[in-house]
């Protein structure tokens, strides 16, 4: 068989945990197939380079700027910036070509914006079979987020309802969409999105290469917890950091790793609490020892979050988790088994949340010990055999 990804980063480009699983997929189903990946690259001149039987294709957008410079961007540039990724005819036609090369019996479609969202109507026209997975609801509005200035959005006014209209047009309805939440997924039906599509929840693959740390037990003295990710604010670090210099509680630390817009807002906040540590970013090499020093992961989103890796990770590492009920986080989460939910932007249910462990530390190991249970069921070998039965059932 032969395989497609197109996505709008590959590695070593890379944003976050879109490229991960991307990478992970393509890693996959490499095992079964032929492999082509298409994506972009900053520099002016397009490229295709073959390793085994995986040949990579960056290709310039050659929009008015590119992907990882948008934050740099008035609003003015970036509606022209989306209006040209819509009918970007260059990367069309580049794409084009090598689709007509290479034969494809699937393409799997991820984050387009950046390359361009007409890659789809290519794909239709070829009569190629296209799964599109979903990683946030960059059809639905151009941040991708639905999130801004502190609360979620409405998505109501002529404008979004101009954007949506111009994304469905784009993308109408691929033969699979993949979901890693029901929660996403749900979004998008809402919006009239893949009217005519099959659909499957399906979360995200992960590699466990690490056995379960047995060096965090028996628990130390302290609550050792860990905030893992961006430092931005829809990420919730803030609320986060706020609500525990609230809880004047000397047995308890908090560490933050991550980067971001946020950071030194963050380190501002926390200095003269010597029971935070701003770690700043952690290389990939270092989460075991991070996590053999973590008793629980707190993710305190304030946004709709779709199935966030850094759950997939801890759980790989064998720490409970304790999050926000905001979004597809909580699809990861059994309560109490796993770890712990709690109101989003509540400073007083975190508080009694984290109080009640405090008081209950022997939950902690066996929550650690379930989630380490249930990731195995993640894993990449068997996300790619379910992954490929649902593209032979395409073609029955």
């Amino acid at each position: 068989m032969k395989f497609c990804l197109i996505n709008n980063l590959f590695p070593p480009l890379s944003r976050g945990g879109t490229e991960k699983i991307v990478e992970l997929i393509t890693a996959g189903v490499k095992n079964f197939g032929e492999v082509m990946v298409i994506t972009s690259q900053p520099d002016d001149v397009s490229s295709c380079k073959r390793e085994d039987n995986l040949t990579v294709c960056r290709y310039n957008p050659q929009n008015f700027y590119y992907l990882m410079d948008d934050g740099k961007k008035n609003v003015q540039e970036k509606i022209f910036w989306h209006l040209r990724d819509l009918f970007n005819r260059p990367v069309l036609k580049f794409v084009k070509e090598q689709l007509n090369k290479f034969k494809p019996d699937f393409v799997f479609t991820h984050n387009l914006k950046g390359l361009s969202l007409g890659i789809p109507k290519i794909i239709r026209k070829l009569k190629l079979t296209q799964i599109h997975t979903l990683h946030d609801y960059q059809l639905l509005e151009p941040h991708g987020s639905f999130y801004r200035q502190g609360q979620n959005l409405a998505l109501k006014g002529p404008f979004y309802a101009l954007y949506r209209y111009l994304t469905k047009q784009a993308i109408k309805s691929p033969d699979l969409v993949v979901s890693p939440s029901a929660f996403v997924l749900k979004k998008h039906r809402e919006y009239g999105f893949f009217k005519k599509s099959k659909t499957a929840v399906l979360p995200n693959p992960i590699i466990i290469n690490h056995q379960l740390l047995a060096t965090r037990y028996p628990l130390p003295a302290k609550l050792r917890l860990l905030y893992l990710g961006q430092i931005e604010p829809h990420k919730g670090v803030e609320f986060l950091v706020r609500t525990f210099l609230k809880w004047q509680n000397p047995n308890a630390a908090l560490a933050i790793a991550g980067n971001g817009s946020d950071l030194e807002k963050i380190k501002k906040i926390s200095k003269n609490d010597a029971r935070i540590k701003i770690l700043g970013k952690v290389e990939n090499e270092k989460l075991a020892e991070l996590f053999q020093n973590t008793d629980l992961l707190v993710l305190p989103s304030l946004w709709w979050e779709n199935s966030p890796t850094v759950i997939y990770e801890a759980y790989g590492y064998g720490a409970p988790v304790l999050v926000s009920d905001t979004g597809g986080a909580k699809e990861l989460v059994r309560e109490g088994e796993t770890g712990w939910i709690f109101k989003s932007n509540s400073g007083d249910d975190l508080i009694s949340k984290l109080k009640m462990l405090m008081e209950n530390k022997n939950k902690l190991p066996l929550a650690g010990k379930a989630g380490y249970q249930l990731v195995q069921n993640f894993a990449v070998d068997k996300y790619i055999s379910k992954l490929l039965e649902l593209c032979q059932s395409l073609k029955k």
